[in-house]
This record gives C-alpha cells, structure tokens and sequence, in this order.
C-alpha cells in the first residue's frame, strides 16, 4: 500500500519530533502491508507514506525506506502550486494507465457526492495506481488540491479533521466543497463526528472517529506538592492564535495573583499574538509573574516544573497536549472543547469550564490553589487515564486496518 500524505505539521521536519517518529512507524507498518497485497494493482512492491509539506525551503528527505518527505519553500500560494505539480510527477506514472492524465481515464469520477456510500473506484482492465490513497489533513486549501489530484488520477481520497479554524465564508464553502468529494473522513473526536453530521450533512457512513496518537513515555512517577510554595506554576502550551485564548488565562491569572501572590503563569509556545499578550501582561504589572517561554521542542522539562495545566481554547479538534499534562500527573483546567467529556471528565480527572468564561476559570484556579487534596487527586485520576488509553502500536494498527477497509482490502 502506497499513501501521499498532504500535510500542514511542519513538525514533521523536526529531527526525532515525536510527529515525525509517529509518522515513521506508521510508515514501516503502511509498507509492511504490501507484500501481501502485491496483486492489488499497485505498481510498486516498496510501499509506505509520501508526505507534502510546507517548508522554508524545497527539500527531499528519505527518513526510512518507507517514508518519503517533501518540504516546499515560498509564499502559501507558491507551495501549493509546488505541490500540485509534484503530485502530478508522482500520480503519473509509465506503468499506468494515467500516465499524463490517461484521456479516457479521467473522464470518470471517483465517486457520487450525493451517495451515502463512497467507495473507491474499480480499476479498470489495465489501469495501475502509483498510489493507493490521498489523505489530506485541511479541509480548504489544501484539502482542495488533494480533491482535484483525486479526480485527475482517480485515486480514492480521506479527508483528516482535527478541527475547524476561522471556518466561515469561503472558508465555510471550500470546506463543505472538499468534504462532500471525499471517500472517506477521519475526525479526531465524537463532537467532531456530530458537527460533520448536523452541520455539513455527511452521512455517518463515510465518517470514523480515530483520536491522536499520543507519543509520549510514561514520565517517573512524581508526587506533586501538596503545598503552594514559591512559585506555584501555572502552565499552557499551545500556538499563540486566537482560537487558544491564551488572553482567557492571562485575564483570570491577574485575578487570582492579587490574592495569591506566590504563582506564576508559564506560556510554551509562540505565534502571531506574542507581542499583543506580552502588552496585555505589561499592562496588567505582571511582568515578573507571566513568563513566555517560546516555542520549545522539548516539553518535559515545562510539565515536571507545573503544578497544573490550563487549556482554554475557543474550539479544537482533540487537545493533544492536555493527555501530555496527563501524562505527568498535572491537575488539568479545560474549556468543554476537544476530548472534554470523552477523556476529561468535570471534576473526576479534572475541570471543565464553559468557553470563554474568565470567572470560572479564576474560580477554579483558586480552588487548585486552596485544595492541595483535589490537586493531587485530579492529578492521578487523569494519570490513570492516560496509562488505559490504546498504545502507540494499536493506533497505528487502527489506522492501517481503516485504510486497508477504504481500499477494501479488509
């Protein structure tokens, strides 16, 4: 099986990021699938994941024998004019009957947009594909290539969502453009699912729900304090955009530090609103108490040092970093967004707040700060349901045995 994947992670490209580990594992097991399926109608016996990538520069990286890397430099419409003439040198192909767009070919389309159903298009006596599937993690632009490569070549498409940005307008109509042409759509969580069904209207046999992989080793098992010393750390880590709200926090922050002088609040990450929240917090007088760390690779440091974690996000897909903090046993404060409620629970193994509410949040970073036992008791029930969530090994298992029934291979 053969997989090009359109991706937005720029993570990706950093060496022994954990997205790229990921990617190189599913990558082995994508390409270990293959041999088995030699007469399927894929031309090449090596398969594995060709990703697209947006880049500083045009770049190609063998990361495995299976993983194929492409980075492409310049302005947003630049790369995707790159990547759509790639995506033609490598869906073409003089094994294949679509070699420079096969005529008679592409006259067919991959699939009925008003079917409940999509399957993927037979091939035909003589027709091989380079590649056995897209897969497309944005629904607009990129999502929009992806779509117009499916129809050109005829190979089936899954469209991933993670969640939904800035999704109004044109945004709103390209994404409802690129969803109803997809074969199949990945979401991350069961509020996704439900948007797609009553918002989009997408039928509930052309979605299915498979969270994100967390790639993250158990950390030694530490007791928190119990105590509130100096300074007790509040941390986020998240991009610096809007849709974060990292404002929520700095707001309600200055609330509870006119009461509690000894706590601190600590910002992983960065983005276009750094210099914006850095004058929101100079006008607060709270240079000495609000620090912004950057971007950082390496998170372990941040979330050994924290004694609970805030996550105040207008809207998301999942919340990836929210199982990290419950990796380490962090006590967790989180808007009702993401996997609230699937994998935090209010007041079970952690907080949920309603979106954008500065009250509540103040009101429940003071009750962190006032019960040393709810800390410490948040903190191990989210522990616990880190440690029950499925291994690495069996996502990347789902994953593969999801695209194999796409194919139906399986």
């Amino acid at each position: 099986m053969r997989v090009l994947n359109l991706s937005l992670d720029t993570q990706i490209l950093e060496k022994d990021s954990a997205v790229q580990k990921r990617l190189i594992a599913l990558a082995e097991k994508v390409g270990n699938t293959t041999p088995a399926l030699a007469d399927s109608g894929t031309p090449f016996l090596n398969g594995g994941i060709t990703v697209f990538v947006p880049g500083v520069r045009d770049e190609r990286q063998e990361l495995s024998a299976h993983l194929t890397i492409y980075s492409f430099g310049g302005l947003k419409l630049m790369q995707l004019f790159k990547m759509w003439r790639m995506g033609k040198r490598l869906l073409r192909s003089e094994a294949s009957s679509f070699f420079k767009g096969g005529a008679k070919s592409s006259r067919r389309r991959i699939l009925n947009p008003s079917a409940l159903e999509n399957e993927p298009l037979p091939l035909t006596k003589g027709e091989l594909r380079p590649y056995d599937l897209i897969t497309v993690q944005d629904p607009y632009f990129l999502g929009f290539l992806a779509v117009k490569l499916s129809e050109k070549f005829l190979v089936p498409i899954e469209v991933q969502i993670h969640g939904f940005e800035k999704m109004e307008g044109g945004r709103a109509r390209l994404a409802r453009f690129v969803l109803e042409r997809a074969t199949k759509i990945r979401v991350v969580s069961n509020r996704l699912r439900k948007l797609l069904e009553s918002r989009f209207m997408i039928h509930e046999s052309r979605i299915y729900e498979l969270p994100v992989y967390t790639q993250i080793e158990t950390p030694p098992k530490t007791s928190k304090r119990k105590t509130v010393p100096y300074p007790f750390t509040f941390l986020t880590v998240g991009r610096l955009v809007a849709i974060k709200n990292i404002a929520l926090q700095i707001n309600a922050f200055a609330k509870v530090a006119g009461k509690v002088p000894y706590i601190r609040l600590r910002i992983v990450g960065g983005g276009p609103l750094l210099e914006d929240l850095k004058l929101d917090v100079t006008s607060l007088n709270l240079e000495d108490k609000v620090l912004f760390e950057g971007y950082q690779g390496d998170l372990s440091r941040y979330y050994e040092e924290a004694d609970a974690f805030l996550f105040t996000s207008n809207s998301e897909g999942w919340g990836r970093v929210v199982l990290e903090a419950a990796a380490h046993k962090l006590p967790i404060i989180m808007t009702d967004v993401g996997l609230a409620r699937e994998v935090i629970q209010n007041e079970k193994n952690g907080f949920i707040i309603p979106v954008g509410n500065e009250d509540e949040l103040a009101r429940a970073m003071e009750e962190f700060l006032d019960k040393p036992e709810l800390r410490v008791r948040l903190g191990e029930a989210a522990f616990e349901t880190f440690i029950a969530l499925p291994t690495p090994e069996s996502h990347i298992e789902r994953q593969v045995e999801r695209w194999q029934a796409l194919l139906g291979r399986k």
